[in-house]
């Protein structure tokens, strides 16, 4: 399995306007091939900071959605932002599960 996550900065102002196209994105990996989770995190910190965090079969199916054109109205935020976004690929070998009591 291959955790990607995506953290960027919105400039204040484009906050709604930004967080409407990282929905619409979230869908369309929602319902790509290889995506098994997807969730958008806010920063407790920063209301303006933002971290994509999905879960995939392999780092490939990762690559081809970023390359695809599903990707590319995200790709367009970057004027709205502060700074470039990050996106880091961690490869998970072995996960476990506890429930907390």
């Amino acid at each position: 399995m291959v955790v990607a996550s995506i953290s960027f900065r919105v400039q204040p102002h484009k906050r709604p306007e930004t967080l409407t196209i990282v929905d619409e994105t979230i869908e369309r990996m929602r319902g790509t091939v290889g995506c098994s989770r997807v969730r958008l995190f806010a920063d407790g910190e920063d209301p303006n900071t933002f971290t994509v965090l999905s879960e995939w079969e392999t780092a490939d199916e990762v690559n081809s959605f970023v390359s695809s054109r599903a990707f590319q109205p995200f790709r367009g935020i970057r004027m709205l932002l502060r700074g470039d976004p990050l996106i880091v690929l961690d490869e998970v070998q072995t996960r476990v599960t506890r429930l907390f009591r």
